[in-house]
This record gives C-alpha cells, sequence and structure tokens, in this order.
C-alpha cells in the first residue's frame, strides 16, 4: 500500500537515521528530514504528512510539537518522540507537548508496525484531518477548556476531542465564567492557575449560580491535596494532576458522566501511569507502552501498534505501590486504533486481561492495586 503523504522526520541528520528511511520505504512513503528545528514549520504548512517523527532531545524541540499542535488540519496527524531511553519521564513530556507515542529507532521494526495502520486508514485520516477541528464538530458533549496558554488548552481540547467532545476555549477566569453558564456545558477543565480570579473561584460562583456541569480542576501535584479540599462541597468536580498526560481528563470526564449506583466492576480502574514493555507470547522483542488504567484484573496500554484483540501478551512493569518490577500474562481483551473513533473513552491502546505472571507477580499486582485504591478512594479493590 502506497500513499502520497511524507513521514516528516524533524531533528535527525541523514546519516543517523537509516532505520527511518528504511521504515518509511517499506510501507511505501516518502521520509522528509528536517535537520533544524526552525525550518520544521515552513515544511509542514506545506504538506500534510502521515505522520511526524522526533528527535526529542533536539534543542527546540518543543517548538516543533506545538507547531503541529497548534495547526487544525494536522490535529490528527500522530507525532512519534525518539529517545535513547523510553522511561516514565520521556513519556511524560511527550505527551504533555501533544505527542502519541515514543518509539526506537535500532531497526525499523517499531516504527514499520505504526506506519501500517495508518495506511489503512489514509481515506479517514484525510477527512478528519480537513474537516474536524475544535469547534465545529457536532456532539452531544460539550466541553470547555479553560487556560491561560495556548499549548497546553489545544493538548488538552485534543484529548477531549478525540473522546467525542466540541471544544470551545476560554483564556480567563471572566471568560470561563460566561462561557460555563450555558445550559449545554457538557463538562469543564480548568487550570487552577486561571487568572485573574482562579478556576475554584469560578467554580464556586458556577455552583452559586445553579450549574451543575463536573469540573477538572488541574493542578501542579504540591497543590492538589488543596485542591480536593476546596471542592469536597462543590458538587460534581475531580482535581487532575497538572503534570500528567492530557488524556488522564478524558478519564477523568467519563467518571464524572457515568451513570451513578450501576458500576459492575469486581474492582475500581485507577488512573496509573508507567511504561510497560509488552510482546505478543513467544515473540522475540518488546515494545513500550505506557499505562493509561489499572485494576485487579488488567490494565490500559497506551501504543499506536496495540495487539489485535484475542493474543496473549507478556507484559513487565512497576505496579501500583510496589517494590519490584513484576511480569504478568493476559489476553488482549480490545484494542483502540490511531485517530478519533467514534467517542473513544481512552487513546490509543489496549487493554489487557490478566490471567497469570511468574512466581508470586500476579498476587503482588493484586496487592499494589489494593494498596493504591486504598490510598486513592478509601476502597478496598476485589481481586478477580
Amino acid at each position: 500500500m502506497h500513499s502520497g503523504r511524507p513521514l516528516v522526520v524533524v531533528g535527525f541528520h541523514d546519516d543517523a537515521a537509516g532505520p527511518i528511511r528504511e521504515a518509511a520505504a517499506s510501507v511505501g512513503v516518502t521520509a522528509a528530514f528536517v535537520a533544524r528545528c526552525e525550518d520544521a514549520p515552513a515544511v509542514l504548512d506545506d504538506i500534510l504528512p502521515l505522520a511526524v517523527v522526533l528527535r526529542q532531545d533536539t534543542p527546540g524541540i518543543a517548538q516543533s510539537f506545538n507547531h503541529v499542535r497548534s495547526q487544525p488540519r494536522l490535529a490528527q496527524v500522530p507525532m512519534f518522540g525518539v529517545v535513547a531511553d523510553r522511561s516514565d519521564l520521556a513519556f511524560a513530556e511527550l505527551f504533555a507537548w501533544g505527542g502519541d507515542d515514543l518509539v526506537c529507532i535500532d531497526s525499523p521494526d517499531t516504527l514499520v508496525r505504526r506506519l501500517r495502520p495508518l495506511l489503512a486508514q489514509a481515506a479517514s485520516a484525510r477527512q478528519a484531518a480537513t474537516g474536524a477541528v475544535p469547534g465545529d464538530r457536532s456532539a452531544d458533549k460539550h466541553a470547555i477548556i479553560a487556560g491561560a496558554e495556548a499549548p497546553w488548552r489545544i493538548v488538552m481540547g485534543r484529548a477531549l476531542y478525540n473522546g467525542g467532545f466540541t471544544i470551545r476555549f476560554a483564556t480567563s477566569s471572566e471568560g470561563l465564567a460566561e462561557e460555563c453558564a450555558h445550559e449545554w456545558v457538557t463538562v469543564v477543565v480548568a487550570a487552577d492557575s486561571l487568572q485573574p480570579e482562579g478556576a475554584l473561584a469560578v467554580l464556586a460562583k458556577a455552583r452559586e449560580l445553579g450549574s451543575n456541569a463536573p469540573w477538572i480542576v488541574v493542578t501542579p501535584p504540591k497543590q492538589m491535596a488543596a485542591a480536593h479540599a476546596a471542592v469536597k462541597t462543590l458538587g460534581r468536580a475531580s482535581i487532575a494532576d497538572g503534570f500528567a498526560p492530557p488524556e488522564n481528563v478524558l478519564f477523568l470526564a467519563n467518571e464524572l458522566l457515568a451513570a451513578r449506583g450501576i458500576d459492575k466492576r469486581a474492582s475500581p480502574r485507577m488512573l496509573y501511569g508507567t511504561a510497560v514493555a509488552f510482546r505478543a507470547a513467544g515473540r522475540e522483542k518488546d515494545e513500550i507502552g505506557y499505562s493509561y488504567n489499572v485494576s485487579a484484573s488488567g490494565l490500559y496500554v497506551r501504543t499506536t501498534a496495540p495487539p489485535d484483540a484475542g493474543q496473549e501478551v507478556w507484559l513487565e512493569m512497576w505496579p501500583p505501590r510496589a517494590e519490584r518490577r513484576v511480569r504478568l500474562s493476559g489476553k488482549v481483551a480490545w484494542k483502540r486504533p490511531f485517530g478519533p473513533v467514534g467517542g473513544a473513552t481512552v487513546p490509543a491502546g489496549f487493554g489487557v486481561q490478566l490471567t497469570d505472571g511468574l512466581s508470586g507477580d500476579l498476587e503482588r499486582w493484586h496487592a499494589g492495586n489494593e494498596a493504591f485504591a486504598q490510598i486513592l478512594l478509601g476502597v478496598t479493590p476485589v481481586a478477580a
């Protein structure tokens, strides 16, 4: 399958990116190399790339990420970061910039597995990139994103847009107060530092005026405890870690909007992010993804190269509240490909039902989840 849309590669010199060129050639796309970050906007403004690969430690690379995400026509173009160590910190940095996955370029295979599904989705991706921009989508779910910084608003808005929300933006507490007064508002996501009053002050006033829309207030970790205390009497509201991936707000929005009293889960799902090594059972090499949520019986792994439903997979990762890594096995219950697929409740990746582990590791997983749930929710999950 061939595509007229190139792969744009930023921050590499030709002699350092042989596997990228090989991966592009093997799936039938051309690779356009942009060595200097400052030259990327001119290249990206003239084409619609299939994907963008960015060397994450290149000086000025954040501006390249921001440029892509600031262009509505590029909203559904995936961005892959390349780093020497695909660590939790590297993933956090990537997601904060609006990136979608980390890739390894030691060989072309990792990139090939991400490009092939994009080629299969080329027609729908073109339609989304040209017609699906925040603010002009017809949907039953409407989100207000309020924050002073445009890159922050954009990545937050993209996360909720991919979850089926129509997006409107506010840049000040006054603007937020005006927007959130409308009856059509489904959810509000606001930076705690919103000027001049702050998001919590606007939330309190909105409640006084009779608004019942759920809120998510995004704040730095050091201020989360105080923010939690402040919203206890303000109805449906959650506090989000400002250093966590933007897609966490989608999880919190779905939890706030879920019908009360009908949760049939054996154990609660909880946001938890860490690097996960995974492979189809029997394969030789791991892929690296990032956990999105976990429960006693399974987890959801973020990746743009998810295994197929029904496959047995092996995983290695740090469980919540654990003192050592574990190796587990499970079956892929479902997967979600990259892109705005309906009202998705999760980013691209796959859900795993855990079935086994190395000696004692499944028990360590259950114990870690139990301790994590007690801290986060004050409940003890039932191990499946």
